[in-house]
């Protein structure tokens, strides 16, 4: 039984490493898209350029620490 408990363990740990992986791939990703939607409009203009990226970091910080806090 316990050496279940041990495996069970390592399953549940190898399962939390994927997810904040995972999280820090969306965070990229929605930096990236969130920048990259404004440049397609043609709104990144070098005026507003560091209000989108501030924006932006906040949105794709935001989203992933969210998803962190559902069980």
């Amino acid at each position: 039984m316990e050496m279940f408990n041990q495996l069970f363990i390592f399953f549940f740990l190898m399962i939390v490493i994927f997810y904040v992986l995972a999280q820090v791939v969306l965070a990229y990703h929605l930096l990236h898209g969130f920048q990259s939607a404004f440049q397609t409009l043609g709104l990144r203009t070098g005026k507003y350029d560091g209000v989108i990226k501030g924006i932006g970091i906040g949105y794709s910080i935001l989203v992933p620490l969210l998803f962190a806090i559902i069980p």
